[in-house]
């Protein structure tokens, strides 16, 4: 979860990137199951051109978030508002 927790406090850039670019919102993605699923997932949303593979997340463990077992990936993108 340490990972997790430092991806999002340093992603500040995006912040001010935010600031001079008012038509872009950033939204997250979390994939939440097993080992698995998780990574068919994430290879699926890359052949559909969504999001590269490598810009998930290592896996983590799901913990409070998921069933014993499962773990949790996540997605940071800036989307267009407007």
């Amino acid at each position: 979860m340490e990972e997790f927790l430092a991806l999002e406090n340093s992603d500040d850039s995006l912040d001010s990137e935010r600031d001079l670019t008012s038509d872009r919102e950033r939204i997250r993605h979390l994939l939440i199951g097993s080992p698995q699923a998780v990574k068919r997932t994430i290879h699926l949303l890359h052949s559909l051109g969504y999001a590269e593979a490598g810009l998930w997340s290592k896996p983590q463990i799901a913990g409070s978030l998921g069933q014993p077992g499962e773990v949790v990936s996540i997605l940071i993108r800036n989307v267009l508002t407007k």
